[in-house]
């Protein structure tokens, strides 16, 4: 841990005070109404070539019932700053904006992937130490202020979501411009996302058993207001106590006179021999936290301010990991060294936030002065155990299929004394389709959705500043026209080196094709109203997995199959290597809502479990394509229209290639439907 020191001034956070980073910009508060701190409002970003990040994904997606539309397949990691901002901000921001999500996304969630940094020198200047990191939650965070980076900036950059101030706990929302904390409708001020990385799973970091371990107690901690005590340790080191524990009292007294809330600030390292700890802050290089006499309650966040908490290719310091196997749900580390400036860490008062019902995420960010280009948040960014949670019904919801123009009324109580209900919103099939007031209905045209089955979710928000949500999850099965698909499985249940078997069919009108869509992903297409696909479930990966059916027919309606349920044991991995299957590559047909980039797997199936070697054999006419893994960026240009195409191949190590195409529509014209279905304009 270095001093700052800059013309022989010494720059310790400690000393310099809290105060200096309240001057930021005037403050006008905005009429819009934040509606972030849910499952709904995050994306995850899950590497479909690691199955670790599979497993922990899809493991993470079912426990927090995240829609399905809300899941990135790529590989979050990327080997510099510039190689993120063209391929995987561009991927994510175009996500977004074809799915319709970029009014609620809030969170970016990445599972374990083998990494926990981004290499980024040169972009941030700090007199005490080179800045030659950005954690890799914080290049997430950083997505709509990357230009800013890019042009150069100071180590102690504000975070305009912080509050210097009072204990307001607002909640996020990454549609919302901040200054010092609170909403403004300049939009020349920042607008951010909520990156966090769930595990790391190398060395010094977590394993899978340990992170799965911290989402089911994280869950199950969500809306308990568990009994604890939040524990605010002082120690000898003044380097790392110091730039803190001036505020330790404060922020007790507040918790414990204003919340209701047990903390106490205690002189020592760890609370030795304390079976009750909701919550741990201290200073210490390297703290005992794996033998501890001590018991971290679930949906605890507990840090330690040093240099190299995040660092995990650093055999010196603590790491922040130990505090998730020892049973906390979040904290927080550097990946690189950040000097003790106090904004580059946890303001106490980050337990007071997360005390008020914000969720560990929320708390966390809103607790940072600076941007924390190096600062890593890790764990269960949505965890929330001290939130009011409302309890939301929909006494009219249908019951039977439906026709026509439905009709939702919700309802919805909260357990806060001090709060109401505010409004609601209706989310079908992850998208937003509008809010209404307390006592509103939500009127939904069932003939603009496919026939079939759809997610519907309605949202609760109470009255308070920290918008605490609950919601009511249901589905609707949608019979306007005569055409229907249904999808079927030969068996629910495996592990990695199981082959699942699918049979698919539609009806009602000729059809277009038929895809086998997991989480918004095409993994198998036909062209035939009956299809049978063997599915490895290494393409599917582990933990619980929805696997339904999408089918465009010739008049131009649509149907979606019931979703089938799988759930695949983490083990028995294929070895890998040539046998008696070869590799199977499709023709997808992918239309552009927008001409901003698309990401898209290449669909092939390899049932030998081998690793699928990819090559673009021809590139699209209209658009810049890049390649990673399995994974494509596909950019049009600004003048793309009509029809397009990318020719590929996949081999099975000796196999030889298989071809595969890929289509793509710039513009909302009908596709021709003739015999190999290549996308020719009729």
């Amino acid at each position: 841990m270095h001093l700052s020191a800059l013309n022989g001034v010494f720059h310790v956070c400690g000393v310099m005070g809290w105060h200096i980073f309240l001057a930021i910009f005037g403050v006008l508060l905005c009429a819009a109404r934040v509606i972030a701190g849910g499952p709904d409002n995050a994306l995850i970003i899950i590497d479909p070539d690691k199955p670790q990040s599979m497993y922990v994904g899809n493991y993470y997606k079912h426990a927090r019932q995240i829609p399905d539309e809300n899941v990135l397949f790529m590989n979050p990691r990327a080997a510099n700053f510039e190689d993120h901002i063209s391929f995987q901000r561009e991927a994510l921001l175009g996500t977004i904006a074809h799915r319709n999500l970029a009014d609620h996304i809030d969170f970016i969630i990445i599972p374990p992937c083998g990494d926990f940094f981004v290499s980024a020198p040169g972009y941030v200047s700090d007199p005490c130490a080179t800045v030659s990191r950005f954690s890799l939650s914080s290049v997430y965070t950083m997505t709509f202020i990357t230009d800013q980076v890019l042009a150069g900036v100071e180590y102690d950059l504000v975070n305009a979501y912080y509050r210097g101030i009072g204990f307001s706990a607002y909640a996020f929302d990454s549609e919302t411009h901040w200054a010092n904390g609170l909403p403004n409708d300049s939009t020349f001020l920042p607008r951010y996302f909520i990156g966090a990385l769930l595990g790391y799973d190398g060395n010094r970091g977590n394993t899978i058993d340990e992170t799965i371990a911290m989402i089911d107690r994280s869950v199950a901690a969500d809306g308990t207001r568990p009994a604890g005590t939040f524990y605010f340790m002082e120690t000898t080191d003044e380097l790392r106590s110091g730039p803190r524990d001036g505020l330790f009292d404060t922020v007790v007294s507040w918790m414990v006179d204003l919340l209701g809330l047990n903390a106490e600030h205690v002189m020592g390292v760890l609370p030795d021999g304390s079976q009750d700890c909701l919550g741990i802050m201290t200073g210490w290089a390297s703290p005992d936290i794996d033998g501890a006499d001590l018991t971290i309650l679930p949906g605890a966040f507990c840090d330690h301010l040093t240099s190299f908490a995040g660092r995990f290719d650093a055999s010196s310091q603590t790491k922040l990991s130990r505090w998730i196997a020892k049973g906390a749900s979040g904290s927080h580390g550097a990946v690189q060294e950040p000097c003790n400036y106090a904004g580059k860490f946890p303001d106490p008062r980050v337990h007071a936030f997360y005390g008020q019902g914000l969720t560990l995420g929320e708390a966390v960010f809103r607790s940072l002065a600076f941007f924390p280009f190096q600062g890593l948040i890790y764990g269960d960014a949505l965890c929330r155990p001290f939130a009011y949670i409302p309890v939301v019904s929909v006494p009219d919801a249908p019951t039977a299929p439906v026709l026509g123009s439905i009709t939702f009324t919700p309802e919805a109580t909260t357990p806060n004394p001090q709060a109401q209900i505010d409004e609601f919103e209706l989310l079908v099939d992850g998208k937003s389709a509008g809010r209404v007031d307390v006592g509103g209905s939500f009127v939904l045209d069932t003939t603009v959705l496919a026939e079939g089955a759809h997610d519907i979710r309605i949202i609760a928000f109470d009255s308070t500043v920290a918008r605490v949500q609950g919601r009511w999850i249901s589905s609707i099965y949608v019979d306007n026209l005569p055409t229907w698909a249904t999808l079927s499985v030969d068996t629910t249940a495996g592990d990695l080196g199981s082959i699942f078997e699918f049979t698919a069919t539609s009806g009602g009108a000729d059809i277009v094709r038929m895809e086998l869509i997991v989480n918004a992903r095409t993994l198998a297409v036909a062209d035939t109203p009956d299809a049978t696909w063997q599915v490895p479930a290494m393409a599917l990966g582990a933990g619980t997995v929805s696997v339904k059916t999408f089918t465009e027919f010739i008049d131009g309606s649509r149907a979606v199959s019931e979703p089938v349920m799988l759930f695949i044991e983490f083990e028995d991995q294929p070895s890998g290597g040539p046998g008696a299957n070869r590799p199977t590559a499709y023709m997808v047909h992918k239309a552009f809502a927008t001409l901003k980039p698309m990401v898209i797997q290449l669909p092939a199936l390899d049932m030998d479990g081998s690793e699928l070697e990819y090559e673009i054999t021809s590139n699209p006419g209209f658009a810049e394509i890049v390649r990673k893994g399995s994974v494509v960026l596909i950019s049009p240009d600004d003048d793309a229209l009509g029809c397009d195409c990318v020719e590929y191949t996949v081999a099975d190590l000796d196999d030889q290639p298989i071809p595969g195409k890929l289509t793509l529509r710039y513009s909302p014209v009908q596709w021709d439907v003739d015999a190999d279905g290549d996308g020719d304009l009729a």
